[in-house]
C-alpha cells in the first residue's frame, strides 16, 4: 500500500550557552537590532503618533447682546450714532446714543434639538430729534457686533463668549428712502491651535466687553478689545455669504433696518488625540516595519548558529517514527 505524506515539520535544534558568552551577546544585539530601529523608523518617518485629528460638530450657541455703531454724514458733517444692549455704554454715549427696537428668532433648521440659525432684527428711527436732516443723510458704515455664549462638547468642553462682528458698507446710502440691509452669513469656529481631546476649558467665558474698563479710558476705544479678542486661541468670527441694501418708502420720519441672518453649521474641529487614540494608531505603524526585521534577523540568527559562527552546545532532534 503506498503511503502519503500527511504532515511535516522542520526539525529543531537547540544550542545552549553560557550567560555570559560570544553567542549570548549576539543574540542579546540582534534582538536590539530587531525590535528598535522600526520604533526609530517609525517616529522619525512622522507616521507614529497621531500630531492633529479633526472631527465634525455643531455648537451650541446662544444669542448674549449686541452693539450697533452707525457712522452717517448730513448737514452737520460726519457722526456716529450708537446703540447696545449694555445700559452704561448707552449712559456713556448719551450724546451719540439711538434708541431702536430689536427682535431675536432662532430656529432649528435641520431637526437635531439645537439652535442653528439666530435671526436679529434692528430699528433705528432716523428722525429730526435724532438727527439734524438737510434733505438727506447719507449712512457711510454700519458695524454690529453680536455677543454669543458657545459651547463645545463633543471632546474638550469649552464653554466662552465669542462674538460675529459684522461690517455693513452702505455706499452711500440715503436716509430719506428709508434703507434696510439684510445680511446673512455664518458663524465660523477659529483656531490657532487645536483643542484637547479632553477636559474642560472656560478661559474664555467672560465678558468680551468689559465695561468698566472700557469706561475708565478717555476717550472711549474699543480697540484693545478687539485686538484682545483676535489673539485668543479660539474665537468665532463671521463669515458673510450675502449682502443687500434696498430702499423703502419714503416718508416724513426715516429709519433704518437692519436684519441679520447667522448660521451655526456643523464643522471640522481640529484637536489633540488621546492616548489611546495615538495608540491605536500607533501599533500598526510599527508592527507593519516590524514585521520585515523579525523576518531578516531570523535569518540571520539560524545562519550564524547553523554555522557555528559563535561558539555553543547543540542539541539535536530526536527522530521517532510511528507507522
Amino acid at each position: 500500500m503506498p503511503l502519503y505524506e500527511v504532515f511535516s515539520h522542520s526539525d529543531r535544534f537547540h544550542y545552549r550557552a553560557n550567560l555570559f558568552s560570544l553567542a549570548t551577546c549576539f543574540v542579546i544585539l540582534c534582538t536590539i537590532l530587531t525590535f528598535l530601529p522600526p520604533f526609530l523608523f517609525a517616529y522619525f518617518a512622522e507616521g507614529f503618533w497621531i500630531k492633529e485629528g479633526s472631527y465634525s460638530e455643531q455648537a451650541r450657541v446662544a444669542y448674549s447682546g449686541y452693539i450697533v455703531t452707525i457712522d452717517y454724514t448730513n448737514s452737520v458733517g460726519s457722526q456716529v450714532k450708537i446703540s447696545s444692549s449694555y445700559a452704561s455704554l448707552n449712559t456713556a454715549f448719551r450724546d451719540a446714543f439711538i434708541s431702536g427696537i430689536n427682535s431675536l428668532t432662532s430656529n432649528d433648521t435641520n431637526g437635531n434639538g439645537i439652535d442653528n440659525q439666530f435671526s436679529i432684527a434692528f430699528q433705528f428711527p432716523f428722525d429730526d430729534n435724532t438727527i439734524v436732516i438737510n434733505n438727506t443723510t447719507v449712512i457711510n458704515n454700519i458695524n454690529v457686533w453680536l455677543i454669543f455664549q458657545y459651547e463645545l462638547r463633543a471632546r474638550q468642553y469649552i464653554n466662552m463668549q465669542t462674538m460675529a462682528l459684522i461690517n455693513l458698507y452702505s455706499d452711500a446710502m440715503s436716509l430719506t428712502s428709508n434703507p434696510t440691509v439684510t445680511a446673512e452669513g455664518n458663524l465660523i469656529f477659529q483656531q490657532r491651535q487645536p483643542i484637547q481631546s479632553s477636559g474642560n476649558d472656560i478661559t474664555y467665558n467672560q465678558p468680551i466687553i468689559d465695561t468698566d474698563s472700557l469706561l475708565a479710558t478717555s476717550p472711549i476705544d474699543f480697540s484693545p478689545i478687539l485686538n484682545t479678542y483676535f489673539k485668543r486661541k479660539y474665537y468665532t468670527s463671521y463669515q458673510s455669504e450675502s449682502l443687500k441694501w434696498a430702499s423703502g418708502t419714503t416718508s416724513t420720519d426715516s429709519s433704518l433696518n437692519i436684519n441679520i441672518t447667522v448660521n451655526v453649521n456643523s464643522q471640522s474641529i481640529r484637536f489633540i488625540p488621546g492616548f489611546w487614540q495615538e495608540f491605536k494608531w500607533g501599533w500598526i505603524q510599527y508592527l507593519s516595519v516590524l514585521l520585515p526585521f523579525i523576518m531578516i534577523f531570523n535569518r540571520i540568527k539560524e545562519f550564524v548558529f547553523q554555522n557555528q559562527l559563535v561558539r555553543t552546545l547543540v542539541d539535536m532532534p530526536r527522530h521517532r517514527y510511528k507507522s
